[in-house]
């Protein structure tokens, strides 16, 4: 590696300001989130799943920083994406070259991209913070909450991390200048139900966000983030030689979401071992391509060790996987789908009778069940029977009313606006 390697990476040393291409067209409220702790110690972790703006966000952290009128020689940024190289070497590099001093005393800004291919990056990166007084930190990567957990366990005290997810519709929709009033949302639904469709099938990417041709967006979702995850990421990263099994499960999830795992069954199906199967499974959970809703338990404190749903964790996979997006029936399983992302679902109850969804918060139970056709309460009338629930959602295609017996109808466009 040579100097020439790190000046493309920091064009603002020689331009004084971030190219205006790599900045995006908008600012996310991630950004907000980043902006407020600039003057602070603390290490800022980004972590998502690939292509869902973390770059981005650091770029226009680095133009902020700029505005501030700071040397530019001072704000060092690398991407270890693309390039085999360790944290020492390269800060030695950008020592030796370009600032041709140490950086331990003054004040620099270092932002690390995919930081997760760097072996034992969250002690080299503690080893940094705690000898470089004047540095600020920022890193992100493009895997699951398993970066977190490395972060919050090395970096105790040190770190601010920030979930970046996929547009939710209600930025999509302030992306397309239409703003919601809660107060009134009938009164956009002419213009923000026609979207909705448009949302599903990008799954808040946000270079798709404008893109009209079903064909284009499809090559994107599958050139830029699943085949790039499958054939390039978990293999490098964990050594895997199954890609075809990785493909089988993804599509597989993409065509049935909320289907019910059975390891045995998988297993034998799939011709694989259960103990690979179970690996595979935990491959794509790592890489966030999938979430787990888990069966909660009469009582609401336990969950079964059975019964696991999957969902992909963007309903851009079924636009990808499905030559029937748009088939009524299909919706219903993408609408599921939205739901669960949009609430970090974590369980559903089945036991009699089967509930889409339970929020636990706080002591306070919610079940929420999605009919995108009939707008049927059944379900969520038996769970507040049987349990004394007071509060219930119902998420529908276009049926609109508020508390009903205790439960909220409200159509998927408002409630994933909200």
């Amino acid at each position: 590696m040579d100097i020439s390697q790190l000046a493309q990476f920091n064009p603002w040393w020689t331009e004084k300001a971030v190219p205006t291409a790599l900045l995006g067209s908008q600012k996310r409220p991630y950004f907000g989130l980043v902006k407020k702790n600039l003057e602070n110690k603390f290490i800022i972790l980004l972590y998502g799943l690939r292509r869902v703006g973390k770059t981005t966000i650091l770029y226009q952290t680095i133009q902020e920083i700029l505005s501030k009128s700071i040397n530019p020689l001072s704000i060092f940024y690398f991407s270890f994406d693309e390039q085999v190289a360790g944290i020492k070497e390269v800060i030695d590099l950008y020592e030796e070259k370009v600032v041709k001093t140490k950086t331990s005393k003054e004040k620099y800004f270092f932002f690390f991209d995919e930081i997760q291919k760097v072996e034992d990056w969250q002690n080299q990166i503690k080893i940094l913070y705690d000898t470089h007084p004047g540095l600020k930190i920022f890193i992100s990567g493009s895997s699951s909450l398993s970066l977190q957990k490395q972060a919050s366990e090395s970096l105790a005290g040190r770190l601010i991390d920030i979930l970046v997810k996929p547009l939710s519709f209600g930025e999509f929709l302030d992306w397309q200048n239409i703003r919601i009033d809660a107060k009134n949302p009938e009164v956009y639904q002419t213009s923000a139900q026609p979207l909705l469709m448009d949302y599903l099938r990008k799954g808040g990417f946000p270079e798709i966000t404008f893109e009209k041709e079903n064909e284009l967006i499809k090559t994107y979702l599958k050139n830029a983030i699943l085949e790039r995850i499958l054939y390039r990421d978990l293999p490098q990263e964990f050594g895997l030689k199954d890609i075809e099994l990785l493909k089988t499960l993804i599509e597989l999830f993409a065509r049935h979401p909320g289907m019910i795992v059975n390891i045995n069954n998988l297993s034998r199906d799939l011709a694989r071992s259960k103990i690979t199967i179970a690996n595979y499974l935990e491959y794509l959970k790592y890489a966030m391509l999938i979430r787990e809703v888990k069966n909660i338990r009469p009582g609401f404190l336990t969950t079964s060790r059975k019964g696991k749903k999957i969902y992909p964790t963007t309903t851009a996979l079924g636009f990808v996987f499905q030559n029937d997006f748009y088939n009524e029936a299909n919706l219903q399983h993408i609408a599921e789908t939205a739901v669960a992302n949009q609430l970090d679902a974590q369980y559903y109850y089945k036991n009699s009778f089967e509930v889409d969804f339970v929020q636990r918060s706080n002591g306070q139970i919610l079940p929420i069940e999605v009919k995108y056709g009939k707008p049927d309460q059944t379900q969520l009338v038996k769970f507040q029977k049987k349990f004394k629930i007071q509060k219930a959602i119902l998420v529908t295609k276009d049926y609109f009313q508020l508390n009903k017996n205790g439960i909220d109808s409200l159509p998927l466009w408002f409630f994933l606006a909200q």
